[in-house]
């Protein structure tokens, strides 16, 4: 039996570990004549992957757990799926199934590389599973030169540059502890929990000679097991060269025939039941439409429809928009505890508010607060002082820039 080894490959170099001389870093083809008697797993950059989860449905044949995942993702997901090539692991301690996505082209690309350099793979990896596993409520963080590497949990993580990770972490709980990997002291230093997260986790760093070094840690650790979800499935699994000499002898004529027609039989069951999804997906996407951009009357084209009402969400195309028109009124709400937001409304490129303050003085704060907002305009509709405060009802809209 050929012996596992890793390789790591970022997509124009490759390193990997020899016995006698440590790391090698060398090209692809290189690799491939170092390791052509072996069974390879390589890790590849998980900024090209998602990896994400969902709850699927108990069913155990792979073909049809992978639809039903593709099916559960279409809507969290920006490309076509057509275009996406999916990757499924066993759920571990819950109900929600492991799944990795990465272009088609580009695990083609992979792939083609590989074989052309006559490197056998057996496993491609996202290269931020290959961190250390993760404690209970804790991350495993590597800055490897310009790029983060975080693994969240067994099968969950992402990599991305230094500059984005605040706005990654957003979507994120905090974690208690980050186990921080780096090859100085300074480059630990620039990942800030504080800045991070509320609470800030404990920081615990870890220095590493060099980032050869550091990549040792993930191919040391990814031979050290199973390291992630395996994107060599479906129509990029390796092939089976026990089933490829078998198969001759096996079809026969007549069950060449009789396996056709069954086949043709289930696909034509197969295609009903999808059919019936999807048009029940079609309806369930038309009323989600429906609830988000009420103001559209006709649906042409949903997926046109649903990119410009969110382009106008977030203000494209020259509008303010409501994200920026949100993040304004929080600053100016938040800033100050006499006003306290109790509802909104955005239509027609206006957001309404329903604002309680403390006192008539509630009003002249609110107006100095959107002051200094460039681009945006504050109209006070009404402000009705009672016994508990006042009762303020504004808008804020897209104005004149100052």
């Amino acid at each position: 039996m050929a012996q596992r080894r890793t390789l790591y490959y970022d997509g124009t170099t490759a390193l990997w570990r020899d016995p006698v001389n440590g790391i090698i870093r060398a090209s692809l083809a290189e690799a491939g004549a170092a390791l052509a008697e072996h069974d390879v797993t390589v890790l590849v950059p998980a900024e090209d992957i998602l990896l994400t989860q969902v709850a699927l449905p108990p069913i155990r044949q792979a073909k049809r757990r992978l639809t039903a995942a593709r099916f559960a993702l279409e809507d969290r997901l920006a490309g076509r799926i057509e275009q996406l090539h999916f990757a499924l692991d066993t759920p571990q301690g819950s109900d929600e199934t492991p799944v990795a996505v990465v272009d088609e082209l580009q695990m083609r690309a992979w792939c083609d590389a590989f074989e052309a350099a006559g490197v056998h793979v057996v496993r491609v990896v996202p290269d931020c599973l290959a961190l250390p596993m993760p404690e209970s409520g804790g991350w495993q963080m590597a800055r490897i030169d310009d790029r983060l590497l975080v693994r969240r949990q067994a099968q969950q993580g992402f990599a991305c540059s230094p500059d984005l990770l605040p706005i990654l972490a957003e979507a994120y709980t905090a974690p208690e502890v980050i186990d921080l990997h780096g090859t100085s002291q300074d480059a630990i230093q620039t990942v800030s929990g504080e800045s991070l997260f509320e609470p800030a986790p404990d920081i615990r760093p870890q220095t590493h000679a060099s980032s050869d070094a550091l990549i040792g840690l993930l191919i040391d650790n990814a031979e050290l097991g199973k390291p992630g979800i395996n994107l060599r499935q479906g129509e990029f699994a390796p092939n089976n060269a026990a089933e490829s000499r078998w198969r001759p002898y096996m079809l026969t004529a007549g069950l060449a025939a009789s396996w056709l027609v069954i086949t043709l039989v289930a696909h034509g069951v197969e295609t009903w039941q999808l059919n019936q999804r999807i048009a029940a997906l079609e309806a369930q996407t038309q009323t989600a439409f429906r609830d988000a951009f009420p103001d559209v009357n006709t649906i042409n084209d949903l997926r046109v429809q649903a990119e410009q009402g969110i382009a106008s969400l977030r203000g494209y195309s020259g509008s303010t928009g409501l994200f920026p028109v949100l993040a304004a009124t929080a600053d100016v709400a938040g800033g100050d505890d006499s006003l306290e937001v109790q509802g909104m409304q955005y239509r027609n490129a206006t957001l309404d508010l329903s604002i309680r303050g403390k006192n008539v003085q509630s009003v002249e704060t609110l107006r100095a607060g959107f002051a200094n907002r460039p681009g945006l305009e504050l109209s006070v509709q009404s402000a009705d002082a009672n016994a508990d405060g006042v009762q303020i009802r504004a808008s804020v809209s897209q104005g004149q820039p100052s």
